[in-house]
């Protein structure tokens, strides 16, 4: 080099350097990319940092040598993604055996059904493997292709593409912040959760459908918020602040009306207590929630049972008259609304005594309204029609619920005959011969752990999600114009999609029909 400097002027040195690397790197950029064992693909397996430094500094002074290498490890990101959405493919199976089931499923049923649980640790994993190599590959751009803007968005984008091509993805990524929130805090200091709650939000930016995303995100919140399910009210606002800075504050209305209502539900509640109404003997904790902020909690039923919800009520007792006294209590202090009391979302803990031995017992509201039939009498038997016209219950709300119950891993009530079925005539009575080794015992609540939806709850989502659509478009629309008075329809539709791509990307379609 010293000599070409000292007999050669500038200009002609850059011209040969030019030639040198378009015939020893530009025309070959291909087969050195490609070498087998110690090509591009294997660098970036083996995360080799200083060899894929040494690859970029010899592409990057080329336009088009460094255009194949984005495009190489673009294609790379996209195999991977594949890999990883072929791990997922059991989701789509309908043949899901419940969680309830499990334990007491038949021996001779295939091994190949699996179970919610099971389900959900795949889309938890699919979830985790996106992140971390997204982190893997964040470390590459960082430090062997020195923060190269170009290779960022080139890999961002492939990120969006892997992320994008599963539908499920708006679900997946909200069951992860669910499970983070009860379950991946344990353990872990102020930094390292904000850390976890940063990734969590990176892949949320990555979604096309926010919509989507925040229709699940409601529906685990709320279940959190109201089973006391979540380790930390710091992160849970904390994500949601982070929400609300990606997407405004319109994103996270409902979401802060949630909290809103969980800490109104708790004054109230401590308010009753210290009036003196409340019995004494009894620790009630009650949330009163405004519906336009919470989301549809029970599980799927007929219209024919949602209806008969309506007249569900406790047996005469003690839990009527607690009913009766918070409501009176409710109506005083906040007139003008009316309660309407949702039974199928609360729980219960219980004492009872079997035989010397007293266990403590965490069940559905539901569940507590049919034990209590048998509290004051003993060897009293039941038929399902009985326990129905006594509770109000609808049929096949009250069926799971006297499975859980009866046919499940705990039989807290005998079943005549043992069978899992529940037919109407079946009889129950108390099992007065029920042994376990441990003192608290929690009896399965129907729909309330999150878990990956089955092909029929995802469509009743997307049926959903495509309504609440239909009326966001139709707000822009109207929006738009009240601004423009007139547009050519292209035009239209072209603003349409830019004001709504930061929430989801509404299709010519839906936008031409709701121009109508």
């Amino acid at each position: 080099m010293d000599r070409a400097r000292a007999y050669l002027v500038p200009s002609t040195g850059t011209l040969l350097r030019n030639v040198l690397l378009d015939e020893l790197i530009d025309k070959h950029a291909s087969d050195i990319i490609n070498i087998p064992n110690t090509g591009l693909v294997q660098l970036l397996d083996h995360r080799d940092t200083a060899a894929l430094q040494t690859l970029y500094n010899l592409y990057a002074p080329m336009h088009p040598t460094l255009l194949i290498l984005q495009t190489n490890i673009h294609s790379h990101i996209l195999e991977l993604g594949q890999k990883f959405a072929v791990s997922l493919a059991p989701l789509s199976s309908n043949t899901t055996q419940n969680d309830e089931q499990e334990g007491s499923r038949d021996k001779d049923k295939p091994a190949q059904v699996l179970g919610m649980a099971a389900k959900t640790a795949m889309a938890l994993r699919w979830v985790q493997d996106i992140l971390d190599l997204y982190d893997a590959y964040d470390e590459i751009i960082r430090v062997s292709f020195s923060e190269c803007q170009s290779m960022r968005q080139s890999i961002h984008d492939a990120f969006i593409e892997v992320i994008n091509s599963n539908s499920r993805a708006p679900e997946l990524l909200s069951l992860f912040m669910d499970d983070s929130l009860k379950n991946g805090l344990k353990r872990k200091g102020e930094q390292e959760i904000d850390h976890l709650l940063e990734r969590s939000v990176l892949m949320f930016r990555f979604l096309q459908n926010k919509d989507a995303f925040e229709h699940y995100y409601k529906l685990h919140l709320a279940k959190r918020l109201l089973l006391g399910r979540s380790l930390s009210d710091d992160a849970e606002h904390s994500l949601v602040s982070k929400l609300k800075v990606e997407c405004g504050s319109q994103f996270t209305l409902k979401l802060e009306g949630m909290f809103k209502d969980m800490q109104l539900s708790s004054d109230l509640a401590n308010g009753f207590k210290e009036s003196g109404a409340a019995n004494a003997d009894l620790d009630l904790s009650l949330s009163v929630l405004t519906p336009t902020y919470w989301p549809a909690l029970a599980p799927p039923m007929s219209e024919e049972a949602k209806q008969e919800m309506q007249s569900v009520e406790p047996p005469p007792g003690i839990l009527r008259t607690l009913v009766e006294e918070f409501t009176q209590y409710y109506n005083h202090h906040r007139s003008g609304r009316r309660l309407a009391w949702q039974y199928n979302m609360g729980n219960a803990d219980i004492k009872l005594q079997f035989g010397t031995r007293t266990y403590e017992l965490n069940v559905s509201t539901y569940q507590m309204f049919i034990l209590s039939l048998f509290a004051d009498i003993d060897d009293l038997s039941l038929t399902t029609t009985e326990i129905q016209q006594q509770t109000r219950i609808p049929i096949e709300v009250l069926t799971r619920q006297l499975q859980s119950l009866a046919c499940a891993k705990y039989k807290i009530l005998s079943k005549t005959p043992a069978s899992r079925d529940v037919g109407p005539n079946d009889k129950f009575a108390f099992n007065n011969n029920f042994k376990s080794a441990q003192y608290r015992i929690r009896i399965p609540v129907v729909a309330a752990k999150a878990s990956v939806e089955t092909e029929k709850e995802k469509s009743e989502s997307m049926a959903a999600i495509g309504l609440e659509r239909q009326y966001v478009v139709e707000a822009a629309i109207v929006r738009i114009m009240k601004t423009r008075k007139q547009m050519v329809h292209e035009q239209l539709v072209t603003e349409v999609i830019k004001q709504l791509s930061a929430r989801f990307l509404p299709t010519p379609k839906l936008i031409k029909e709701s121009i109508g």
